[in-house]
């Protein structure tokens, strides 16, 4: 995809594949593509390159378009005997056309049975993407995203002050006033909330455990407490989590 010359300049890679392939560890399953348009410009045009592109070895996908958004889902089968039924999901938002850090190349190569070939793949700077992370965290309740950002935060040089600054960009982009307050009772109803702990059971790799507390609370001293404001008055499992 970031082969085509059409494509690499006009798409930047981010999310939790992203994260994975290009930064950390595989700690957990993460194969659905989350894309950017980088430039203000009619959508359609790169949407066919893309599907040109993607159907040759996928096949013909479901799609749908909503405010900002258009989502591809290929179904495939497994090269496994007997065959097992995949699922990729390939989603394009066509309203971010800015990078708080600005674009960046990353090489990245794949060597497998079937293909073999490398690119600069267009993308973000580390802090960034767990900015968009973190405002995952904040808007829907996926464990995984808590998990993501846990095991980031082990990375080496990283800068957490970064992270929270281009986070305040994209919710200031966004319409949103985002205190430390309103985002640490949104996070702390979160941690109660069955479906969000279970949510990266199964996704989990070999070797990786799910720590709830311990993510929460890494989370919370190193990203939640730099947003600027009071700290949520309610909020004594903070005081619990804290190492």
């Amino acid at each position: 995809m970031f082969s085509n010359p059409v494509l690499h300049d006009a798409l930047a890679f981010r999310g939790g594949t992203a994260l994975y392939k290009l930064h950390l560890p595989g700690a957990r399953y993460s194969e659905d593509i989350d894309l950017v348009q980088t430039e203000t410009a009619p959508a359609g045009p790169m949407m066919d390159e893309l599907r040109k592109t993607l159907d040759l070895w996928l096949g013909k996908p479901r799609w749908k378009q909503t405010e900002g958004r258009v989502t591809f889902v290929y179904r495939i089968n497994s090269e496994d005997m007997p065959p097992i039924a995949l699922r990729l999901k390939v989603e394009t938002n066509t309203r971010e056309h800015f990078a708080v850090y600005g674009f960046k190349e990353i090489p990245f190569r794949v060597s497998s049975r079937w293909f073999e070939g490398s690119s600069n793949i267009h993308t973000y700077e580390l802090e960034e993407l767990l900015a968009t992370k973190l405002r995952a965290l904040y808007q829907r309740r996926q464990g995984r995203d808590l998990f993501d950002l846990a095991i980031a935060l082990k990375a080496p040089n990283l800068d957490p002050d970064r992270i929270v600054a281009a986070f305040l960009k994209y919710m200031d982009h966004e319409g949103h006033n985002v205190t430390r307050a309103l985002f640490d009772e949104n996070f702390s109803r979160k941690l109660h909330d069955s479906d969000f702990m279970a949510d990266i059971s199964h996704l989990l790799a070999a070797g990786y455990e799910w720590d709830a507390d311990a993510a929460a609370a890494a989370v919370r001293v190193q990203l939640i407490e730099r947003l600027p404001g009071e700290p949520w008055k309610g909020n004594r499992e903070a005081q619990r989590l804290r190492p």
